[in-house]
């Protein structure tokens, strides 16, 4: 990428902060006046028209100004943009809204973290959820719910519990499920499993014991986590928050426009991807959505910081997805905080 001299710097933010605010074309004469610097309208002019060559800037319109291209965002956020510091009574009505007091139902959590993110953001809050499979597990129950479903509750360490329903073709009774339960807890008692290692355990004694124990527990650890592909199944480590709330920008005010965002939002292999890059890194990531780069999110923004339990034995990531004329100097910051709000609140 360019380095810029630092008069296009200037004028590329003072387009970019203009245009999050009107979402109109922003003219030479505006940033003239606007911008710390003493130049004319005619050497402004020029300026944007090379900041238009070189792909930083748009014009709409022959006679309209020019609008921030996601060359010209990504530039922005990598050497110009200046973050705020969220202020403590902003820390403090963020934690208002998330309840503490059962930090033990980590889906509950999270999905109480997007709404408070989404609320503060104005844009849709999205988190991938920890994979809990590697967690110590404590114990796991099973229960009849029907006459070929059964209630899978599986408790981790930490006491974070998760439940699963799994069709099976048998209609067990009351005694046999409690009789399993009790001998799968027997392997687990005592010993640092957790469903991963767990599951190893299984297919081994599969192959030396026929009995109808195994096999349900081989159906329950591979229904799991996994699609009917054998793959693993990440959707299910995905929340995303209203999608509603994006309706109210201007970018989205057409039916084709909304047509495009749903789109992006049902495409979740996408946002699972890019949840997972910032999952392995340190700090907040940004995505800008082209037609060159991230076509799936092409108009649109994501946002991510990943979130370490107090142990290290969970993490994922936490964003938000917006238009691409955001509020980058106060979203980052935002999504930064609540990545480590998330870090302290999740105790496995």
């Amino acid at each position: 990428m360019d380095e810029l001299h630092e008069h296009y710097q200037e004028v590329l933010s003072a387009v970019i902060e203009e245009y999050f605010i009107t979402a109109c074309p922003v003219g030479s004469k505006f940033v003239a006046n606007n911008c710390p610097l003493s130049l004319s309208s005619a050497s402004i002019r020029n300026i944007m028209a090379d900041m238009e060559e070189r792909g930083y800037l748009s014009q709409p319109h022959f006679s309209a100004g020019r609008v921030p291209t996601p060359l010209g965002y990504k530039l922005y956020i990598e050497s110009i943009l200046k973050t705020k510091k969220i202020s403590r009574r902003q820390k403090e009505n963020i934690k208002l809204k998330i309840d503490f007091s059962n930090n033990k139902d980590i889906k509950n959590i999270l999905k109480q973290t997007i709404r408070s993110l989404s609320d503060v953001s104005h844009y849709t809050g999205v988190v991938l959820a920890p994979e809990v499979s590697v967690s110590k597990l404590l114990h796991i129950e099973f229960i009849k719910v029907g006459p070929h479903n059964i209630l899978v509750v599986i408790i981790f360490e930490g006491g974070i519990v998760e439940n699963r329903i799994i069709l099976v073709d048998k209609n067990y009774d009351d005694d046999t499920l409690v009789k399993y339960s009790r001998k799968l807890n027997s392997i687990i008692e005592g010993h640092d499993h957790n469903l991963d290692e767990l599951r190893e355990i299984i297919i081994k004694e599969m192959l030396r014991d026929r009995e109808d124990f195994y096999f349900i527990l081989n159906k329950m650890f591979f229904d799991f986590n996994f699609n009917n592909n054998g793959e693993e199944d990440k959707d299910d480590y995905l929340l995303i928050g209203s999608e509603e709330i994006l309706f109210d920008e201007p970018e989205f005010a057409s039916h084709d426009k909304i047509k495009s965002l749903l789109k992006a939002f049902n495409d979740k292999k996408t946002i699972i991807k890019l949840l997972e890059l910032t999952k392995e890194k340190k700090g907040t990531m940004v995505f800008i959505g082209s037609d060159t780069e991230w076509s799936e999110i092409n108009g649109l923004t994501l946002i991510t910081a990943p979130y370490k339990s107090k142990k290290g034995h969970a993490g994922g990531s936490i964003g938000v997805i917006g238009p691409a004329r955001m509020n980058y100097s106060f979203v980052i910051p935002v999504v930064d905080y609540m990545a480590e709000l998330l870090s302290e609140m999740i105790m496995i």
